[in-house]
């Protein structure tokens, strides 16, 4: 998103702002003498041409993300590419923020709607700081549960700002991410099955698994490597390896130098495509988490033509650069189930025969 389409976008909330206070008045459930139709933040769209941070704090830590001209960024971690679509709309969101009514003003009692001290252990209110180029704060924000009852289609946030302990309940939705993953361009590869011909695992120890299809039009993967005397645990045994590169997704990312992949704990995977992808796979354990590395390298002469009953036409090249634009020089922290499957050992794929009737 371009600066221009970021402010176009802040603009419309001055409209959106006169239309959320007619709202207000309109609410058939909300009867109070507080109920203001006042801006929680007043003034603040006026005020985002100097935008250049947005900061969200909670119990699990502190997150950076600067514009850098043409989208925002993770400052915390390394620079890495932040969803720009998400935070604009969070930056937006604030500026629409409505009040509709006084809610406690007792500290002891804030925690009840989640806007007692963001940096509380367990806490889960979050503070949200917008900053200009010179780090002076344009907005900050205390964000706690929301309300879905307010009557008709909208949503209401209770907020507070810091430095008072005054709640109040506002028309709008604010929901800050309390993870990294909430902010982050997720996405690491999407290579669907049915383009998989053959995956390649080998364990630090040195056991092997190697599962494929001889046709894209087989429905299945089997174990190509299976010992003798034994069969597959079952007729689906070896399928999962196939939905390894389909829609994977990182929950955190690290500069690859600052995660350790050492021989004896790191399984490594080959993944080929029908077409001639091929793509390399690195997974290890750090405190609890599972990390991954991924290669890409394009099939040769950068051929596009599906294989017998594959997907349609991919430009194989540019998937392989898509990838390792994503991916070099970076560690991503992933969901373990999604790597699962590179985990299992032949023994938990095999049986042995079943015994003749």
């Amino acid at each position: 998103m371009s600066r221009n389409g970021f402010l176009g976008l802040c603009a419309a909330t001055v409209i959106a702002l006169a239309l959320a206070v007619l709202a207000v008045a309109r609410q058939p459930t909300i009867r109070s003498a507080d109920l203001t139709g006042e801006p929680v933040l007043p003034g603040l769209a006026d005020r985002l041409n100097g935008l250049k941070s947005v900061v969200v704090k909670g119990s699990e830590g502190t997150m950076t993300f600067d514009w850098d001209g043409k989208s925002f960024v993770a400052r915390d971690r390394g620079g890495f590419p932040a969803d720009t679509e998400k935070l604009s709309g969070l930056v937006i969101q604030m500026t629409r923020l409505v009040k509709l009514e006084t809610k406690t003003s007792v500290a002891e009692k804030l925690d009840r709607l989640d806007l007692n001290d963001p940096a509380a252990k367990d806490s889960r209110a979050k503070e949200v700081q917008l900053l200009d180029r010179d780090g002076k704060t344009l907005a900050d924000l205390i964000v706690g549960k929301r309300k879905f009852t307010l009557g008709g289609k909208e949503t209401g946030t209770y907020v507070r700002l810091p430095g008072s302990n005054q709640a109040w309940l506002a028309l709008g939705e604010v929901n800050p991410g309390a993870k990294a993953r909430d902010w982050l361009k997720r996405d690491i590869a999407d290579v669907k099955d049915k383009s998989i011909k053959r995956v390649t695992v080998v364990h630090p120890d040195g056991e092997k698994v190697v599962v494929g299809k001889l046709s894209a039009k087989d429905a299945g993967f089997k174990i190509e490597n299976i010992p003798s005397g034994k069969q597959p645990a079952s007729d689906f045994a070896a399928d999962e390896y196939g939905r390894v590169l389909a829609v994977l997704l990182l929950d955190d990312v690290a500069k690859a130098d600052t995660i350790p992949f050492p021989k004896d704990k790191t399984i490594t995977a080959e993944v080929d495509t029908f077409e001639g992808l091929h793509v390399t796979l690195q997974t290890t354990e750090k405190d609890g988490s599972t990390w991954l590395k991924i290669k890409a390298e394009p099939p040769v002469g950068g051929a596009s033509k599906p294989a017998d009953g594959a997907p349609d036409a991919v430009d194989w090249g540019k998937v392989a650069a898509d990838i390792n634009a994503r991916a070099n020089g970076w560690a991503f922290q992933v969901p373990t189930y999604e790597v699962a499957p590179l985990k299992k050992r032949m023994s938990e794929l095999v049986k042995k025969p079943d015994a003749k009737s």
